[in-house]
């Protein structure tokens, strides 16, 4: 991994389960990067590898309690999905187009799990004192 989670007593495991979604997200991400190595620009790749390690980044802070973190991953993955929509997937190989769709799919089940219930009772204030 990129950086060492933090880790905070008793995470539920909602919030367990959507870190290892990012993680796995990132995984994806970083194994596409790598198979279309010859085909980006190294500014294109320097751009993805910095995203990536800021995810890696936020996926730490959620792990360790930090509301603004799900808040940031939250707009994240929106900028992510306003991307493919706005950019679209026409030129895209195959195996771009299932990552795309994967991680937009496992971004959304990871935001599903970091705003319920139980996810937003350990982030509230009242339950770090």
């Amino acid at each position: 991994m990129l950086m060492q989670q933090e880790t905070t007593a008793q995470s539920p495991r909602t919030v367990t389960i959507a870190v290892q979604l990012i993680w796995f997200t990132i995984a994806a991400n970083a194994l596409l990067m790598a198979v279309d190595y010859d085909d980006a620009s190294s500014d294109a790749m320097v751009f993805n590898s910095m995203l990536l390690v800021f995810n890696g980044f936020v996926a730490n802070k959620i792990a360790g309690c930090k509301n603004w973190a799900r808040i940031v991953y939250s707009v994240l993955v929106a900028l992510d999905v306003a991307m493919i929509l706005a950019l679209g997937l026409d030129d895209a190989t195959d195996l771009e187009v299932l990552v795309a769709y994967l991680t937009v799919a496992l971004e959304a089940w990871a935001l599903l799990r970091l705003f319920g219930a139980e996810a937003d009772q350990w982030f509230s204030p009242s339950s770090k004192n």
